[in-house]
């Protein structure tokens, strides 16, 4: 099965046939505009400005009541190519204009399922090699900690410390495991009046001690007015958290955080902005892939995980960022839910 296929296979065909002939009628309308539009122009610009000239050049080419047959069919037989073939090629660019236009949007939409397709089948196969990991690591822990507590007072400090180890790194792999099911699961959505401003500024006090640990300036330019919409609050947290957490940790020397919020034409926003190392185009487009990251320490599912979130809200995320000159992310989103 295609992947078109699996997109429409629950689609009523009624539905889709309705909004095809929707779309067909207006195109149509449009196109009918358009050539009626140019080709008036395409006449009174023959009429206004160059049949006269060229009238009177073929009167002095051909004088005289002799040729007056002649200059009449020379006349006519120039006027039809002229208005026709200017009328064609006119046609022809406007068609290719749409077909060019609509093949480039076809491609782009295939290209984002397949995107899609491709996340979720790696997201799957991650959740699956996660949950068969969780089991085994609880045990260990269970064992982990009944030996520690055998031979508690038994054992010299330094072997006693290596337990200590084994269990941190256990739990470590199971918040690793549970990262990686949570990022698979899919989000459900509990809608409510939630307010930006004090989305942004909570989770920017939850970061206050990673803030203050890498010597970064934090600044608001929040609305006047709340910036309040139907979101899942939990999740628009959680997916915030994880985009100043990006920001901050990009400025590891230091630099400035700028929070901004707004609202207009029925949308939130919000936008991030750090005066780290910056990204390039490659990097910008690599951003949003699972387990993409450049840092020592991490999943790189902070970044997909808040692109999943917001896009199942109906929003976006906007990325803009050049080597050396920062990054600024803006997170886009629907007032009154997702807009279908």
């Amino acid at each position: 099965m295609s992947v078109f296929s699996k997109v429409f296979r629950d689609v009523p065909r009624s539905g889709v046939i309705s909004v095809r002939r929707a779309f067909n009628s207006r195109l149509i309308i449009l196109f009918t505009l358009l050539t009626v539009v140019l080709t008036a122009t395409v006449i009174v610009t023959w009429e206004k400005l160059l049949r006269p000239p060229y009238f009177s050049w073929v009167e002095r080419k051909y004088p005289g009541p002799e040729n007056a047959d002649y200059r009449y069919k020379v006349e006519q037989r120039v006027e039809h190519f002229f208005i026709s073939m200017t009328v064609d090629v006119i046609v022809v660019s406007i068609l290719l204009g749409i077909v060019d236009h609509k093949q480039r949007r076809l491609v782009a939409a295939h290209e984002q399922l397949a995107h899609s397709e491709k996340i979720a089948t790696l997201g799957r196969v991650a959740a699956q090699v996660a949950h068969e990991v969780r089991n085994p690591l609880a045990g260990l822990l269970l064992y982990s900690v009944h030996l520690k507590g055998k031979l508690d007072g038994k054992l010299p400090n330094g072997d006693a410390q290596l337990i200590d180890k084994i269990i941190e790194t256990i739990n470590h792999l199971t918040a690793t495991t549970e990262q990686i099911l949570n990022y698979a699961r899919p989000v459900t959505l509990a809608p409510k009046q939630v307010d930006l401003n004090e989305v942004a500024k909570d989770v920017v006090q939850l970061l206050s001690t990673e803030v203050s640990a890498h010597n970064i300036e934090t600044r608001f330019d929040l609305n006047n007015a709340p910036v309040t919409g139907m979101l899942d609050e939990a999740s628009i947290r959680a997916a915030t958290l994880n985009l100043m957490l990006n920001a901050v940790q990009a400025m590891s020397t230091g630099g400035r955080l700028t929070i901004s919020t707004g609202q207009d034409n029925g949308n939130l926003w919000m936008t991030i902005r750090d005066t780290g190392a910056g990204m390039t185009a490659e990097q910008i487009k690599q951003i949003f892939e699972p387990f993409n990251t450049t840092k020592s320490r991490g999943l790189g599912l902070g970044m997909p995980y808040a692109q999943k979130v917001i896009q199942q809200h109906g929003g976006q995320i906007v990325v803009e960022s050049r080597p050396g000159n920062g990054t600024q992310v803006k997170v886009e989103l629907p007032a009154n839910g997702r807009s279908n």
